[in-house]
């Protein structure tokens, strides 16, 4: 017994000395003090008093993370596998073999795999269901357990088994890992005439990179006017997010502040050079999924008038997190500012733990006004308000419930059964009716006819899309969809007949 108080007590010693409490304690804070004294009682009674055994390790890192749990939602315990992969999303990069992964059906199933990459050179296609990794089968893998055994340093080989669609025995298949990017822009192209089309999905290291990658090719193929997509964009890196703003901002402008309770979080960040392509007309396209550096970037071309806002209103993360490395494999994200948009807007919607609306922001309601010639209004509550209101149209009941997967399977069916499609293929009448036929027998699912009906249109772009994926990869399944997105087509509809921003803005009135 005396053996574990005095390692509880070294434990709460080291606490004392080290870092902020080692910096606090020094300011003889008595009722940090007090505290401190009240925590190391407790965890010397469940040390010595608990009716099982109790590792001392496991007990601090649940108190940490417990106490770190009644603040927001993004200050965080970073153990080992949660460090790691934040290395993964902010580097862009890992050693693995080169696949988009999921559950389908509860298999692990590829749903493509990346091009360029070991998987793809060894003949992986999506639709394939990863039976067994190592030898040993993944029956019940999460995809946790997947991503662990299939990444790993490049150079080394993983044996997978393969069950194929139409071939009755597994495919045995060795694959040597290597570094597999991550694509922050993960398709650019023309939509029409000579409007360019750009995605960008997170702010990694190489986003502002290959950003500007994307920009330059299509304005040198003749893009004039850019869609600029920014949905389901989670965010990433501040460094990031200022330099993509860098690319459509005068030179000095201001891009996002931060402000916090310590003097080093009050910060500043302005355009460092003069806008790369000049002022050609953009529409951003954003939802209920963009945030973090995205909400930035959105709300600085906002307030400097520099485009169109279009889609649903973001998520309203505004607030800046420090990540303090405790130890190699360890680290603590804190929550240390807010942002704040040029006009002098918090981004930032408060939340509860669980991530859903906490109290209402004292900006609620409030008015503000864009920086620009226009002066607009536009207003403060935490996120970015869309200039143009366009959500998602909800699906009905019948169309949630047959979900994505059966989407999946029929179009991996269709294209290992139809030889020689191409990118024109259209989900015709023949085409749905075998889709209906599928539901109710491969899937088991009850409906009427009327319900099938009623759904049709969304059944065929959901099976085009699909398809193309299979025929053409990603590049194919992003063109057939935005040729169906609502939110892209009144994008193009508001950018076909102008020749400036000024001329966009001008919609509005």
């Amino acid at each position: 017994m005396k053996k574990r108080m005095a390692l509880v007590a070294a434990i709460v010693a080291a606490a004392l000395m080290g870092g902020l409490f080692g910096r606090l304690w020094a300011q003889k804070s008595a009722t940090l003090g007090e505290s401190l004294q009240l925590f190391s009682r407790v965890v010397g009674l469940v040390m010595t008093s608990y009716v099982e055994r109790v590792k001392p390790n496991d007990l601090i890192k649940s108190a940490i993370r417990g106490m770190l749990g009644s603040l927001d939602p993004y200050t965080n315990f970073l153990d080992k596998s949660n460090y790691s992969e934040l290395k993964v999303r902010t580097e862009a990069q890992f050693g693995g073999i080169g696949i988009h992964i999921g559950m389908v059906g509860n298999r692990l199933t590829v749903i493509s795999p990346i091009e360029g990459t070991p998987a793809e050179r060894a003949g992986i296609r999506g639709g394939d269901r990863i039976a067994e990794i190592g030898g040993k089968s993944t029956e019940n893998y999460t995809l946790q357990d997947a991503v662990k055994f299939l990444r790993g340093k490049p150079g080394t080989k993983v044996d997978i088994g393969v069950d194929r669609p139409g071939v009755n025995e597994l495919i045995p298949i060795e694959i040597t890992r290597a570094i597999i990017k991550i694509k922050a822009v993960p398709y650019a192209g023309m939509v029409t005439g000579n409007i360019g089309y750009v995605r960008l999905a997170d702010f990694s290291k190489v986003a502002s990179r290959e950003l500007r990658q994307a920009l330059d090719s299509l304005l040198d193929i003749g893009a004039s006017k850019i869609i600029f997509d920014l949905r389901s964009n989670g965010g990433g890196l501040l460094k990031e997010g200022c330099e993509v703003t860098d690319f459509f901002l005068p030179k000095d402008r201001l891009i996002v502040s931060t402000k916090g309770r310590v003097p080093q979080s009050q910060k500043e960040f302005l355009a460092g050079t003069p806008a790369a392509h000049g002022n050609f007309p953009m529409v951003v396209l954003v939802d209920r999924g963009s945030a973090s550096a995205a909400e930035i970037v959105a709300g600085a071309i906002q307030d400097w008038e520099r485009g169109l806002i279009l889609g649903d209103t973001t998520f309203g993360k505004g607030s800046v997190q420090t990540i303090h490395q405790i130890r190699p494999e360890t680290a603590v994200k804190i929550t240390t500012a807010y942002w704040y948009t040029p006009s002098g807007r918090c981004i930032n919607r408060p939340r509860n733990r669980a991530g859903g609306k906490a109290e209402d922001s004292t900006e609620a309601g409030k008015i503000f006004h864009t920086l620009g010639k226009l002066h607009r209004s536009v207003y403060g509550g935490g996120a970015i308000v869309p200039d143009i209101y366009l959500p998602y149209e909800m699906l009905n009941g019948f169309e949630r419930i047959v979900g994505r997967d059966a989407y999946f399977d029929f179009a991996v069916d269709y294209v290992n059964s139809h030889s020689g499609l191409t990118m024109d293929f259209v989900a015709d009448s023949a085409v749905l009716e075998g889709f209906r036929g599928y539901l109710r027998e491969e899937k088991e699912l009850e409906f009427t006819d009327a319900e099938f009906d009623s759904s049709q249109t969304w059944f065929a772009s959901q099976i085009e899309r699909e398809v193309a994926g299979k025929i053409s990869g990603m590049s194919g399944e992003y063109q057939i969809r935005l040729h169906r997105d609502p939110q892209v087509k009144r994008a193009i509809e508001l950018l076909q007949p102008v020749r400036s921003n000024e001329e966009l803005f001008a919609k509005l009135k």
